[in-house]
């Protein structure tokens, strides 16, 4: 266990947090802090402000009052239906994010390429694949950069499983490619050619 640097008989800010106090609590019920000791940590260079302390004694005076006990599981309510919704908001925008994959079914007009030829099968339809992703980002809304990497892995999904359909050859991520089947244009996918396959 750490030792504490606060000096003996006060609590910090964070100990507070930690005993479910919050600034709009510690405001109301403490007020201004007793004292201050110095920051241990820095950010870079720069030293950050000094740790406010609070008596502890006044502290537990306080979480013993019916006034604060109530206003800090009032809190706790706001903070767990905060959080629920907050989750139920991510819940949906990641249904949205797949039902928008789901919907693209790009079409493939096959031709004759040599096995294992990913480039060229796939190359085409990337900006397709680009102005589809554009598309459904006006429609959900502002996406994260996180939920944009995600809808455009799952449309690029989209888009392997369509090539695979027609290039038995073409890679899709989690899947094995079938070694022995015709290509249109081309024999059977041999071993030697996987070492040229572009699997970016």
């Amino acid at each position: 266990m750490p030792v504490s640097l606060n000096p003996d008989g006060f609590v910090a800010t964070q100990d507070l947090k930690d005993r479910g106090w919050t600034p709009a609590l510690i405001a109301r019920f403490l007020g201004e802090h007793d004292r201050t000791r110095p920051n241990g940590l820095k950010m870079g260079r720069r030293r950050l402000p000094p740790v406010k302390l609070y008596v502890e004694a006044r502290v537990l005076d306080v979480e013993r009052l019916d006034d604060f006990l109530a206003a800090q599981a009032r809190s706790a309510d706001a903070r767990e239906r905060s959080e629920r919704t907050r989750a139920e908001k991510k819940a949906r925008r990641q249904r949205q994010i797949e039902e928008a994959a789901m919907s693209y079914s790009p079409s493939i007009h096959p031709e004759p390429l040599r096995t294992g030829a990913v480039r060229k099968a796939r190359d085409p339809y990337l900006p397709t694949l680009e102005a589809v992703l554009e598309h459904h980002v006006q429609i959900i809304g502002k996406l994260s950069a996180a939920e944009q990497d995600t809808l455009k892995e799952l449309l690029r999904a989209r888009l392997d499983e369509a090539l695979n359909a027609v290039y038995p050859w073409y890679p899709v991520p989690g899947r094995e490619p079938e070694r022995s089947a015709a290509r249109k244009g081309g024999g059977a996918a041999k071993p030697s050619d996987w070492r040229e396959w572009d699997w970016e």
